[in-house]
């Protein structure tokens, strides 16, 4: 059985997959949308940070203890 700590961590993890997952997936529209036009690449949107990603595990986290 999965001990507080289990969890946590694996939220954790979930959380930093996730918005990594979001981000390449923007980055890739991105630049296929400039490959395409053949237009210049507009900026890249800054990655995750770590309290982007601690804020996401705590909203999990929470879904997590609601009875």
């Amino acid at each position: 059985m999965a001990t507080g700590y289990d969890i946590r961590y694996s939220l954790l993890n979930d959380a930093r997959s996730t918005l990594f997952e979001q981000w390449h997936r923007e980055c890739d529209r991105i630049r296929r949308n400039a490959d395409l036009g053949q237009r210049q690449l507009e900026p890249l949107p800054a990655a995750p940070t770590a309290a982007d990603i601690k804020a996401l595990a705590e909203d999990l986290y929470e879904f997590v203890q609601r009875k």
